[in-house]
């Protein structure tokens, strides 16, 4: 599961962030976010995007990229993570990139929880780059949509949700909560 200082370090960065943001305008939305998370706190949304060439392969050594859209603002407005966010939303350095049959894939973790590793896949269908999120979700390993968390004053987290879609394509969701 997600160890104990993980919730503590999330909670503590998302309720001091909304005051400390610094504006980031002109930061360009990477082709294919993978998946999001949120908080309770506002609408703003923090996206894990892959950054591909024409062929949908991976591009650089850490070819995804964590950004916010920044919704309390403007549908557009988007900033890059600040230095004090990284330990909590920020991604572990290390993001190999291995070709598939479909096409290929990158493992990150997140700093927060990084027993829990993330395989972004990409993969050309109809013609077009299709990028996805693959964790285990409960029992199985499904494809991660959203990550949503729970904060309560003061720096606190009451549980993150983690939302998908399984396999045969239903509806997943796991709860964690802080012991």
């Amino acid at each position: 599961m997600f160890p104990e200082s993980g919730l503590r370090n999330l909670a503590a960065v998302a309720l001091t962030t909304v005051a400390t943001l610094a504006s980031a305008a002109g930061t360009p939305l990477p082709a294919q976010s993978a998946f999001f998370l949120t908080r309770s706190e506002n609408r703003n949304q923090v996206h894990y995007a892959l950054r591909l060439d024409e062929a949908c392969r991976p591009v650089g050594t850490r070819p995804v990229q964590v950004y916010w859209r920044m919704l309390e603002r403007g549908a557009s407005e988007v900033e890059e993570l600040l230095d004090i966010e990284q330990p909590v939303y920020g991604l572990e350095d290390s993001q190999p990139v291995d070709a598939t049959a479909e096409g290929w894939r990158v493992r990150v973790r997140l700093r927060a929880f990084p027993s829990r590793p993330i395989d972004i896949t990409t993969a050309r269908v109809d013609g077009r780059c299709q990028v996805q999120a693959w964790t285990k979700l409960g029992n199985s390993v499904s494809r991660l949509e959203h990550v949503f968390v729970k904060t309560s004053w003061p720096f606190s987290v009451d549980f993150v949700r983690l939302d998908g879609v399984s396999p045969e394509g239903q509806p997943v969701h796991e709860l964690i909560r802080q012991p």
